[in-house]
This record gives C-alpha cells, structure tokens and sequence, in this order.
C-alpha cells in the first residue's frame, strides 16, 4: 500500500478557525476555544514533529508561539469572566479530527523525510497566522468597536500585533530553514 504524502492542505485542515458571531460573546468564545486549542493541541503537535525531526530550535519556536496562543485567550477572558470553558467549536473539533488522522502517517513521513514535513507545517504556521492577523481578527475588532467595546477592541489589536509577530518569526525559520538546506541540495 503506497505511503500517502502529507501535503500542506492536510496541515492546514488541523487549524482551526474562530468564527464571528452577531452576538459578541459568542465571538470571544470561538476566539478563546481557538486560541486554547493551539496552545494545547496544534502548535506543541508541530513542536513534537520538529523534536522528532532533529530540529530543537524549531521546536521552541513552536512551543514559544503555542504559550502566547494561551496569553490571548487569557487577555480576553479578562474581560468575559463568564466564558468559562467554551463550548468545542464545530471547526476546532474538525481541525482536531484532521489532525489524528494524520498523526501516524505524518510519523512515517518525518521518518522518510523530516525536512518536508518540518517545512511544511512552518509554511502552513504561515499562512494561519496570516489569516488570523489579516482577515479573522481584524473583524472581531472591528465589531467590537461598532459595539462601543473599546477594551474588547484593544485586546483584539494586541492579538493582532502578536499574531503577525508570529508570522514573521515562522518567516524568518522557515527562510532559515531552507537556506540550510541550500547547501546540502548543492552537493
């Protein structure tokens, strides 16, 4: 049975997106359930998949985004004590679906070929916080201010700022990344 290839399109499949809501507080719910799942699932997955691949300083990296993913949840909970623990969002629980699916092939792909797997998931680290820091949470800030949330505003901006800090920090890695492997391909 021929090994399935691991494409950027499965890694993707296993972000979640948080979804914006007319009502505010389902906003930050998603927002929060999101977040919490690249703290605790998504991100210290990639880092396991760097340390498997030989690439430690990868892994911090991951493992560094995966604590300020946490921070943003917590800068927002400050402001709705009442969230709680949110209720799975319909896209985080597919995110977290798609990514036991690919877990064991994704093992025997980083076992063939570590350095397309790594880089892989650094272009995909990419283009999610792309996506939140350009498009999704803009919105929520957006709305929050329509609303007259001028602190739920604020958080988002923050979130936004670090959210394209992550992106260019996975930039710079993976832009590292392959100038390392320039070398070893010439040979």
């Amino acid at each position: 049975m021929a090994q399935p290839e691991i494409t950027e399109d499965m890694i993707f499949a296993c972000f979640a997106a948080a979804q914006q809501d007319s009502r505010m507080q389902q906003t930050a719910e998603s927002f929060v359930d999101v977040e919490e799942y690249e703290n605790q699932i998504m991100y210290p997955e990639f880092a396991r998949w760097a340390e498997k691949a030989g690439r430690p300083e990868l892994a911090s990296l991951f493992r560094k985004v995966a604590g300020e993913e946490k921070l943003h949840a917590v800068w927002l909970r400050e402001l709705y004590d009442d969230i709680g623990v949110p209720s799975r969002g319909e896209d985080t629980q597919r995110a977290i679906d798609a990514l036991t699916t690919i877990q064991a092939n994704c093992d025997r792909l980083i076992a063939m070929n570590p350095e397309g797997v790594i880089e892989k998931a650094l272009s995909v680290a990419i283009s999610v916080e792309e996506r939140e820091y350009r498009d999704i949470y803009p919105r929520f800030r957006d709305q929050a201010m329509a609303e007259g949330e001028q602190r739920t505003a604020e958080v988002y901006q923050r979130v936004i700022d670090s959210e394209a800090q992550h992106a260019d920090w996975f930039r710079a890695a993976l832009a590292d990344f392959r100038a390392e492997a320039q070398p070893a391909a010439a040979m």
